[in-house]
């Protein structure tokens, strides 16, 4: 992880900003750090200091600090509240510079909130721009397609990262983030990965993945506490192109003697043996997209051909009496989905015990081609980024009232969290006490939705009975 240091680059001292959107989760499962920050600390030459600040742990931020720059880093949901603090610390005379997947797409909006703007991968462009303000000629704006492609994964410098941060060392039921690949050659139309990071895929070299892990527990994991190891939440935007692959990461990951997380596609648990050796590698779960357990709306998704709810329920049975939990992610699309269908597939959640389920409503973020097809067909009625939290309608409903449809999906999250369905699903799968510890921390985060929901729009559950 040797860095040169630029002769001509005067030492700084900067700020670098992880915002939370006023709808952002704040459940258990947030890594502890913002990868994209954590890869701009572990590139910066050493003769700067960086201060890390992540308000998805509630850091405060010190608006009279004295900073060179300050960088900050946005999702859709968080792009409001991060042009928020832009445009406070550039009242003060900070110079601001704004980056990550909102901004890149939205590089019109973002430019009145800052003095230059990030577009793309920073990894090849990130020294360039430190050069650039220390010496006094900061561009308004640095595109990667301007700089060569990101052909190889940064390593994670985790001693830098845990010095720059406000984190302390956790155990096994909060996870550090890490990834074995970049990148997707997949072109899924709701997926902004392929926009932004393009189709190229990166894997980790063997011997520097298992240097970051061993860095990674030295700062970061306390082997004193409820667990005897690290949870490492894999990042990858698809681990799994193809199950050799996907062998070939599980077998290095099982050399390292960690439990992980990881998003796959549901189809790679069909196979027995992979389902073996992701438990035989430490998985503590899966998280898969599973979109719908109704036929007619898996054939819209282009599903169908391939997937049934009674297929869906095999795999979880065989996954769990394997050893293994699978996360899975359910999408409401009012006009594909009845109320009726959410209270079936709330029924198949409770009878199969899913693990820690997550309910969204079909959200077409900037930069995916979803977007730009809703846009284009006029489909697209709200563009206030706060409510691109999958939990808001922001798209046309000819079925239902807006507001009737976010409810009875936020009413059905809540019973799939209720006190009878957790107990069960932790009686029933492997891993208890990370699916206790978590699915609590999403109980408590949707009961305080629901109720502000409830005062705010002045819903009751009578106005769900007899909606068609």
């Amino acid at each position: 992880m040797q860095t040169i240091i630029p002769e001509r680059t005067r030492p700084l001292k900067f700020l670098l900003i992880s915002p939370q959107g006023k709808l952002d989760d704040d459940s258990n499962q947030k890594p502890l750090f913002h990868m994209a920050l954590g890869v701009l600390v572990s590139l910066t030459p050493p003769q700067h200091d960086i201060e890390l600040v992540d308000e998805h742990f509630h850091d405060d931020i010190n608006y009279d600090g004295e900073y060179d720059f300050v960088g900050i880093t946005s999702r859709t949901i968080e792009a409001t509240r991060a042009y928020e603090i832009a445009d406070r610390f550039r009242e003060k005379g900070k110079t601001v510079v704004l980056g990550g997947l909102h901004i890149s797409f939205n590089p019109d909006e973002a430019r009145v909130h800052a003095d230059s703007i990030v577009i793309g991968e920073a990894d090849n462009l990130w020294t360039t721009l430190l050069d650039d303000i220390a010496n006094n000629r900061l561009k308004p704006e640095y595109n990667s397609k301007d700089f060569p492609p990101v052909k190889e994964i940064a390593p994670l410098d985790y001693g830098r990262i845990a010095k720059a941060s406000k984190r302390v060392k956790v155990d096994g039921t909060k996870s550090i983030p890490i990834y074995v690949t970049r990148g997707c050659p997949f072109n899924c139309s709701f997926c902004v990965t392929p926009n932004f990071t393009g189709k190229q895929y990166r894997a980790q070299k063997p011997e520097l993945l298992k240097q970051q892990i061993e860095e990674a527990k030295k700062y970061f994991f306390d082997p004193n506490g409820k667990t005897s190891k690290p949870w490492f939440m894999l990042t990858d935007e698809n681990l799994g192109i193809n199950k050799k692959k996907l062998w070939k990461s599980l077998d290095l990951l099982k050399e390292c003697d960690i439990t992980f997380s990881v998003f796959l596609s549901i189809n790679f648990l069909e196979d027995s043996k992979t389902v073996e050796k992701l438990v035989d590698a430490g998985c503590n779960f899966v998280l898969a997209g599973l979109e719908s357990i109704k036929q007619s709306t898996l054939e819209a998704y282009n599903k169908g051909h391939v997937n049934s709810a009674e297929k869906y329920a095999k795999i979880i049975s065989d996954c769990r009496k394997a050893g293994l939990n699978i996360q899975c992610n359910f999408l409401f699309n009012p006009a594909l989905d009845t109320f009726e269908d959410i209270d079936e597939l709330v029924k198949f959640v409770k009878k199969h015990n899913v693990f820690m389920p997550i309910f969204q409503i079909i959200t077409p973020y900037p930069g995916t081609k979803m977007y730009h097809d809703y846009k284009r067909d006029g489909l697209i009625t709200i563009e206030d980024w706060e409510k691109y939290n999958a939990l808001h309608l922001v798209i046309k409903s000819d079925r239902y009232e807006p507001l009737l449809f976010q409810y009875k999906v936020l009413k059905s999250y809540v019973d799939v969290y209720s006190w009878p369905s957790i107990i069960a699903r932790t009686i029933h799968n492997p891993r208890k006490l990370i699916n206790l510890v978590t699915s609590i921390a999403f109980r408590n985060h949707l009961r305080s939705q629901l109720d502000e929901f409830e005062r705010q729009h002045h819903m009751t559950p009578k106005q769900l009975q007899n909606v068609n």
